[in-house]
This record gives C-alpha cells, structure tokens and sequence, in this order.
C-alpha cells in the first residue's frame, strides 16, 4: 500500500469550528418529501371519504416531528478546533473532547464511492497507541474541512496514494471503521427491519380507515 507522510509545522492551533457539507440538509429534504409525501397523499385519498383521515394526519405529524428532530440534531454537528484540543458534536455525541497533547498521527484513506470511480476522503486522528480519537467521513465533510483537522497539530499525516474500496477499506483498517461497516449485512438487516415496520404501520392505518 503506498503512502506518503507529511508533516506540518508544530504550531499553536488557531480557534476554527468546521461543519458538515451545507447540501446534505438540501438532500435530506428532497429525500424526506419523495419517500413521505406521495405515501401520505395515497393515504389521505383513501381516509378522506370514510372520515378515517385524522389517523393519518396524526401519522404525519408524527414523522414530521421525528424530522424536525432529526435537523436540530444535525444543525449542533461540529468539530471545533482548539488551542489545546479538539471539540466534537456529533449527531448523538455532544460536546466530547480531547486534548492536543494526545494526538499523534492522522491518516487519510480515499475510499470509492460505491461502484463508482468517485472517491471520498475518509480521516483517523490518532493517539500515541493508534487509538482512534476522531474520525471524519468525506460524505459528510469536505475535503477542506478535513485538511483542517488533519493539519491543525502538526502531527506526522499519512495520505493512502491509492484508492480503496469499500472491501479493502474494511479488510486494511478493521479495528478503525464503524460496527455497521465490519458487517455491512447487519446494516442491510436493519434497513430492511425499519422498512417492514413503517409497511406494518402504514397497513394497519389503511386496515383502520377501510374498517
């Protein structure tokens, strides 16, 4: 595997608070509308005449209220970079912080973005041991914001010349990846659970408004 390893000069950080790229929230939208939006309408179309349709409008009201969640959530996700440490918020972590003086080494490995020939960057802050302190996934940061974090310390980096794909991703940095990347069939196990139990639900408020 060839790499290349740099290293910036040691100085003191400058204060900078780096976010998530700004159209994932544009994307999120449009997904949310495709997939809620024409399965309500058919809903509603249905409940209508039988006077069945407050069920649904509380359904609705339901995912929108998860949505509006989902979005505060999203709006705190941070990384500030500090002096004397970094300060994460993450999308169910807050405010979880490590200091400086433990970091020691970052690494960047671009990785394939599906079958495609696109690749996004993916970034390990590192402590003296190789425990991961930090990690940024290129779908959600761009490329500046993680040369941000990678350069901030001047930590030895380590830059993966070639691409991997998700295969070799997983097989080179096993102990480094998340849970549902090491057995990516626990993650299709549990998209297709949440899939079967908004069709459960979405029957049985059909079955409710033709009873």
């Amino acid at each position: 595997m060839e790499t290349t390893v740099t290293r910036t000069p040691a100085v003191s950080a400058q204060y900078r608070v780096v976010r998530p790229i700004r159209s994932l929230l544009v994307q999120s939208r449009a997904v949310v509308a495709v997939l809620t939006l024409p399965v309500f309408a058919a809903m509603l179309w249905f409940a209508i005449p039988r006077g069945t349709w407050p069920r649904v409008l509380i359904a609705m009201a339901v995912v929108g209220v998860l949505y509006l969640v989902a979005i505060s959530l999203f709006s705190r996700v941070r990384i500030e970079i500090e002096p004397d440490g970094i300060t994460e918020n993450g999308f169910f972590v807050h405010n979880r912080r490590f200091a400086a003086k433990r970091i020691a080494s970052a690494v960047i490995v671009p990785v394939y973005r599906g079958q495609t020939l696109e690749t996004t960057p993916q970034l390990f802050v590192l402590d003296a041991t190789g425990e991961l302190l930090l990690r940024m996934r290129g779908q959600f940061w761009s490329e500046q914001s993680v040369q941000a974090v990678a350069t901030a310390y001047g930590v030895p980096l380590r830059i993966i010349a070639e691409p991997l794909t998700r295969q070799q991703f997983r097989a080179d940095f096993p102990d480094l990846v998340f849970w549902f990347e090491r057995w990516p069939w626990v993650r299709i196990a549990c998209l297709v659970g949440g899939i079967s139990a908004l069709s459960l639900l979405l029957i049985a408020l059909l079955s409710s408004a033709n009873g």
